[in-house]
């Protein structure tokens, strides 16, 4: 997941970020589709674009799921932003693969 953004934001751009994922969430759940499969995927995608779970897969989900609820193209395309910049560090994306320092051990035998 870390070869795909350069960095997992935080302070502002990280708080734009996860706002960004929340009006994508809002723009799911606000119109509930009349199949009742139709209606647990896009569920199913808000709640993963809520924890910030596999957030490019959950970006490209969403914007099929929005252009079947009807909504304008301009918001079902608002996903496709989230794929270009990334979850940001506000996302369970960051906490399992954010970066990591690396130490050095010492070889056992000296």
């Amino acid at each position: 997941m870390q070869r795909l953004f350069v960095m997992f934001p935080d302070r502002g751009p990280g708080a734009g970020l996860l706002w960004l994922r929340l009006c994508v969430v809002a723009a799911l759940c606000v119109r509930p589709s009349s199949a009742g499969w139709l209606t647990a995927a896009c569920l199913l995608v808000a709640l993963s674009l809520l924890l910030g779970v596999l957030t490019p897969l959950s970006a490209l989900l969403a914007v099929p799921c929005l252009f079947w609820q009807s909504v304008p193209w301009a918001l079902a395309l608002l996903p496709l932003a989230l794929l270009a910049l990334g979850p940001g560090a506000y996302s369970l994306d960051a906490r399992l693969f954010g970066r990591r320092v690396l130490e050095r051990r010492s070889p056992p035998f000296g």
